[in-house]
């Protein structure tokens, strides 16, 4: 297996290869983010067991999602059924399943490390007939701990991007795909940073260019917030469209 290292400018490819792909399937991809997202959030919200469940499921998700990528260049549409083209096959199942065991205990590490840097705060909260004070809240947000959880998933990230995809279709070893996979992203850093930052710089911009419009025609907040709903759901299906051009230029084409 090959791994390339591409120049920075790769980044804004993988990010205009991602629109051309929403582009062709727009509805596809939009159905699957949904019935990913919705899938996830709700094992999240059971008790004790929802978040780290939740976590076991990402790798599953990857792989589905950089499936739908695939599909749509070839221009087929992507079905619901693909989310569970992962489970299809035992040995890829099990392998899965271990990887997402290390991405819930790796989840759990950094929800421990945000309450115990959280802590301080989060006393400071008050309850006021069972609803949490907003102005409490506000004044002791714990942004350190929120900042410290980002830097601290930045290479659990790394770890876990593409070893779904090189435990599923190259038969790797969890430890060796993890490897592999913080590694690849390391080597490629430039380019991610360049498509971060394109991401952020797209969602910036559609976002702003929706709330002056919505201003300018007068619009309740009520229906600001019904239209903000597609235009955020857009916007992260095109993140997790950028999956398979990724995939394809740095390591190879999925089966």
């Amino acid at each position: 297996m090959v791994v390339r290292t591409l120049p920075a400018r790769a980044g804004l490819t993988w990010l205009t290869d991602a629109l051309r792909l929403y582009r062709q399937q727009p509805f596809a991809f939009t159905s699957l983010v949904i019935l990913y997202t919705i899938t996830v959030s709700l094992l999240a919200y059971l008790p004790l067991i929802g978040l780290p469940l939740a976590a076991v499921l990402i790798p599953f998700g990857t792989v589905g999602l950089t499936l739908a990528g695939r599909d749509a260049e070839r221009g087929t549409m992507p079905m619901p059924m693909l989310m569970a083209e992962p489970f299809r096959n035992p040995k890829q199942r099990k392998a899965l399943a271990r990887l997402g065991f290390v991405n819930a205990s790796l989840v759990l590490v950094l929800v421990l490390l945000v309450s115990f840097l959280a802590a301080d705060e989060l006393a400071n909260w008050k309850v006021v007939d069972g609803e949490v004070d907003r102005a409490s809240a506000g004044q002791n947000f714990p942004w350190d701990a929120i900042f410290a959880a980002a830097i601290a998933y930045v290479p659990i990230l790394m770890l876990t991007w593409f070893a779904p995809q090189l435990v599923a279709w190259h038969d790797q070893p969890v430890g060796k795909a993890l490897f592999f996979s913080f590694f690849t992203c390391w080597r490629n850093r430039w380019p991610f940073l360049v498509l971060a930052a394109a991401l952020f710089a797209l969602s910036f911009g559609v976002i702003f260019v929706v709330t002056q419009s919505l201003q300018v025609f007068g619009a309740s907040p009520q229906l600001a917030s019904m239209l903000f709903a597609p235009v955020a759901l857009i916007l992260v299906s095109v993140g997790y469209a950028t999956q398979y051009p990724i995939y394809r230029s740095l390591i190879e084409t999925a089966p």
